[in-house]
């Protein structure tokens, strides 16, 4: 009997997505601004492809474009940790990455490979059609950079 119960779960459809997870699922473009102290004000530019693995993890597949600089790819696999709790990892970060859910922002910590810490706020929009993105990148203490943009879901 447990097995064939377990059968049957094993068949059910996944839980349906929380509406951070669905706003990622599929391809988001964002646009904005990165900005290096000492440095000045350059755009930037990703795309990203997200999908939802068996076991709910959010997973995005992200290239990053910044002027000046030759494109990256990152892999993202997030994932609810219980309660408001997120966490996961980032390709190019070092370590894990931390966060917490709030209705519709999410805020997420984390290192960098090449050094800074970073904050991020990801906020979805009322239609869950767009959100706003800031990063505030930390060196010893110190702010460095922040990048401000729109994300737009494409499809």
């Amino acid at each position: 009997m447990f097995t064939a119960l377990f059968a049957l779960m094993a068949l059910a459809p996944p839980a349906p997505a929380e509406p951070l997870e669905r706003f990622f699922i599929g391809t988001t473009e964002g646009a904005g601004t990165v900005t290096v102290i000492m440095s000045g004000t350059h755009a930037m530019r990703d795309r990203s492809r997200g999908r939802l693995d068996a076991d709910g993890a959010l997973r995005l597949e992200q290239v990053v474009e910044e002027d000046g600089k030759p494109p990256r790819r990152r892999t993202w696999r997030l994932v609810r940790a219980g309660g408001n709790r997120v966490t996961g990892t980032i390709s190019d970060v070092r370590g894990t990455v931390t966060g917490e859910l709030d209705g519709n922002l999410l805020h997420l910590r984390y290192r960098m490979r090449e050094g800074p810490s970073v904050e991020q706020w990801i906020r979805l929009g009322s239609g869950a059609r767009t959100a706003t993105n800031r990063m505030v990148f930390h060196r010893f203490g110190l702010k460095v950079a922040t990048v401000e943009s729109v994300i737009r879901k494409t499809d």
